[in-house]
């Protein structure tokens, strides 16, 4: 079978997109990956595994036609032409479609011929537009494209026309079963590890000093300001700041304003921020921690999706110190492999980092965190449910 991953962003990179098309391409099938091209990439490229195919370069135009041009919208004649040329002469196509924005390219595509379409929902774009609108500043022309209203009546135009929805995780699925979608058209396939990702090593807990990692984006959902606010409760409770350290690795609108954060409360020795590491660094920092930080706000964009990183604590043998947010939650406490706080509430945050600080705390619960992957939480089996959903299309 022919599988065609249409993706709004650049690739390289994306650890989900990879996985999927990794996964498929072992399973016997012939995966392309279909990409934006604002980096101006070759348009053809062969890799191991699959092809890519990229929207054409357009480097001698100025920047901004350039980003119109490879801008996601269903309705781009540059993306429909892509797309349909990267399909032509495919016997039986299968088209999956990370995200909602070109998902209607796609269908209309597969009317002119026997494709079927897959739209991968990693994120509830409604949702996720609705919790940035309300936790950061917008521009109007974000306020227009990122609508949350829009968006809602997009995805509820867009959900009867294709033949099957993978979402991440159960809040998600549910979701959708609630707004009509008929049960045998929604499947979970999570964004979980590999179980030999770390090459089977797993942290061993020693001594009281809390060595804390975070990795990813830097804006305000992500609740990094309420981890330094606690660092600063945890070291007024008499704890030595040498006792903690907190690791923030990425890039995003908030750096500067959580570098500010450390400076102001005297914590600058317990918190680094750093930019975007190599991964032999991320690596080491990994290696180093003996907690995991996910102390979103709760919000409905978190409440319908699962970020990586909780999987990749909890493979690693680190418990997880997380908020209220849902699916973090049901994870944690039916694993029992970390610590949820209060939603913004940096006083109980260094609450639960003072339990943490015992190492045998640490210890049992970071083996239940690794054993839930090994035995539900991985990508073996979300790999096989993918399969049986290609499978079922053919």
């Amino acid at each position: 079978m022919e599988i065609f991953i249409v993706y709004k962003e650049d690739y390289p990179w994306d650890v989900r997109v990879e996985k999927l098309a990794k996964s498929l391409n072992e399973a016997g099938n012939a995966v392309t990956i279909i990409a934006r091209n604002l980096d101006q990439k070759p348009t053809n490229e062969s890799t191991p595994g699959f092809q890519i195919r990229r929207i054409p370069r357009t480097q001698r135009l100025p920047r901004v036609i350039q980003k119109l041009i490879n801008m996601p919208l269903w309705f781009n004649p540059i993306w429909l032409y892509t797309i349909s040329k990267a399909i032509k002469g495919a016997p039986k196509p299968v088209i999956i479609v990370r995200d909602l924005p070109l998902v209607s390219a796609a269908t209309l595509i597969a009317r002119f011929g026997p494709a079927k379409v897959v739209f991968d929902m990693a994120e509830v774009y409604p949702e996720m537009y609705r919790s940035s609108a309300k936790h950061s500043d917008r521009s109007w022309l974000d306020s227009i494209v990122k609508n949350p209203n829009l968006a809602a009546r997009y995805e509820k135009a867009v959900l009867p026309k294709v033949d099957h929805t993978i979402v991440m995780i159960a809040e998600s699925r549910d979701r959708l079963l609630a707004m009509g979608v008929p049960t045998e058209r929604v499947s979970i396939v999570s964004n979980t590890p590999p179980i030999e990702k770390y090459n089977n090593y797993r942290h061993k807990h020693n001594g009281e000093t809390l060595r804390i990692v975070y990795v990813g984006f830097l804006t305000e959902l992500r609740g990094l300001d309420l981890l330094i606010e606690a660092v600063g409760h945890y070291i007024e409770k008499g704890n030595a700041k040498s006792t903690i350290q907190v690791d923030i690795v990425g890039k995003g609108a908030c750096k500067e304003k959580l570098i500010n954060l450390a400076r102001k409360l005297d914590i600058e020795e317990s918190v680094r921020v750093h930019g975007w590491l190599s991964q032999e660094d991320v690596d080491q920092l990994m290696a180093n921690a003996n907690v995991g930080a996910l102390t979103y706000r709760v919000c409905g964009h978190w409440n319908h999706t699962i970020p990586n990183k909780i999987f990749d604590y909890m493979l690693a043998g680190l418990p997880v110190l997380t908020t209220e947010v849902l699916p973090i939650q049901r994870i944690i406490e039916e694993a029992n492999c970390g610590v949820v706080c209060r939603d913004l509430d940096p006083a109980d945050i260094a609450e639960k980092l003072d339990y943490l600080k015992t190492p045998a705390v640490r210890q049992e619960l970071g083996e239940n965190g690794y054993r839930a992957i090994r035995d539900k939480y991985n990508w073996e089996n979300d790999k096989a449910r993918l399969n049986e959903i290609i499978n079922a299309l053919n």
